[in-house]
């Protein structure tokens, strides 16, 4: 059995520490996006609905973006 060097482990612990700051930056990136997109389908749909009271024609288009 041996054992690891400590100055490798700190450095390791360091390396840990830095991605896993990393990874929590990448999450509220990726938890910013999923709100900014979950708003933007709430408009469409909003816009959707009052195209419909109002008789505006909408490109079928954008009825399929909503099933996506």
């Amino acid at each position: 059995m041996s054992l690891t060097d400590s100055q490798e482990v700190l450095s390791l612990r360091a390396r840990i520490e830095s991605l896993e700051k990393e990874l929590d930056a990448l999450r509220a990136s990726y938890n910013h996006t999923e709100f900014l997109y979950r708003c933007e389908v709430v408009v469409n749909t909003e816009l959707l609905d009052l195209c419909r009271e109002h008789g505006i024609q909408v490109r079928r288009s954008m009825f399929d973006r909503l099933r996506e």
